[in-house]
């Protein structure tokens, strides 16, 4: 089978590694996979599993852009060039392109919903799902099924997944000490933290009001927030409001985020409205990390509150206080919670089952075609 994935770029985010993630699994079980996108860092990455990179400018989110038809006539000629059996598409605007490609190619098309969207005209007119549109969490589906109304029999539930073996590595002490050298980071703290894009939805102040709660019951405590975004300088201004500067590192992003869990003792996750899945805390779960999480979206198909972490309500910094010092004073329950994470992430989130229901997706569709 010929796979074609869409997607708008391959800069670090979830839809970024979830792409990269699965064209490399894809590859490693025999298909033949291309990505197109306008590129990004990640790159690299990919082109290193033997994946082929095609550079389509698709870098707009406006689905009216004039670069969505000239996309669409750059990849319908790559289609036909190689082949393609199936267009697999991830964000909106790939959807769109990919809907009239697959249409003008009569190839199968599939497309994945990573989050939670509001209607719109375009998408009234133009739905774009696909023959079949996998929701990555129970919440996302519901979104699709009631919101939406896409047609149940077109939903597919198929959970993130990742390549689990590459969190599984135990740090040696002299590695996490130098890698908190490489930080900034003070060896006699304890580290929580987040890796998370700075935007309003992914509540990085509350994280900073929880901190400054916390330290008055633990003083030697560090958050680290690994991202950028456009909310970055109003969250460093404000731990500077809280005086926290001392007690708070910003790294930038990290292609390889294995370093960065296994210098943290409590992985945080806040976003305040909706959340599609959380790739992030699951390869927190998977590194060994308890997770304090908000229960919104879909979080809790990855947290199971008091098993692997715990679960608190959105936009509520005192409630991250208590959950995170039991984590860090108590350490049977950390172990505990430590290991349980782990197993979740084997049985519901590997990679390998993930490019299983996939695969077996691809192959319905090619069928239908």
């Amino acid at each position: 089978m010929r796979i074609l994935l869409l997607t708008t770029h391959l800069n670090i985010g979830g839809i970024s590694t979830y792409t990269v993630t699965l064209a490399k699994a894809l590859k490693a079980k025999g298909e033949s996979v291309f990505v197109a996108s306008s590129g990004g860092v990640l790159v690299p990455e990919l082109t290193a599993g033997d994946v082929s990179h095609l550079k389509v400018d698709l870098s707009t989110k406006s689905e009216l852009s004039p670069k969505v038809f000239r996309a669409v006539f750059e990849i319908t000629k790559i289609v036909k060039a190689v082949d393609i059996d199936v267009i697999h598409a991830q964000t909106r605007v790939a959807q769109v392109v990919g809907f009239f490609v697959s249409r003008l190619c009569k190839v199968g098309f599939i497309t994945t919903c990573h989050g939670f969207f509001r209607k719109n005209i375009g998408r009234t007119l133009l739905p774009s799902w696909g023959e079949r549109v996998i929701a990555i969490s129970d919440a996302v589906q519901s979104h699709l099924l009631s919101y939406f109304r896409v047609d149940r029999h077109k939903v597919a539930l198929i959970y993130n997944g990742i390549d689990v073996k590459k969190f599984l590595r135990d740090f040696s002490e002299k590695e996490k000490d130098d890698l908190k050298d490489r930080f900034g980071i003070k060896k006699d703290h304890s580290i929580i933290g987040t890796i998370s894009r700075f935007t309003p939805d992914k509540g990085h102040d509350v994280l900073l009001y929880a901190l400054y709660n916390i330290l008055k019951q633990k003083p030697n405590v560090q958050l680290v927030f690994v991202g950028e975004g456009k909310e970055y300088l109003n969250i460093v201004n404000l731990a500077y409001r809280l005086n926290l500067t001392e007690n708070v590192i910003f790294i930038k992003p990290q292609i390889n985020t294995v370093n960065i869990l296994s210098i943290l003792d409590v992985f945080m996750f806040a976003p305040r409205r909706k959340e599609g899945l959380g790739i992030a805390a699951i390869e927190a779960l998977a590194a060994g990390k308890p997770v304090v999480a908000t229960d919104v979206g879909g979080i809790r198909n990855v947290i199971e509150d008091g098993v692997n972490g715990f679960l608190v309500p959105p936009s509520r910094p005192e409630f991250l206080v208590e959950p995170t010092l039991k984590l860090l004073k108590q350490k049977e329950l950390y172990k505990k919670m430590s290991q349980a994470g782990r197993e979740i992430v084997i049985e519901r989130f590997s990679i390998n089952g993930m490019v299983d229901k996939v695969a077996e997706l691809y192959r319905e569709i090619e069928v239908k075609s």
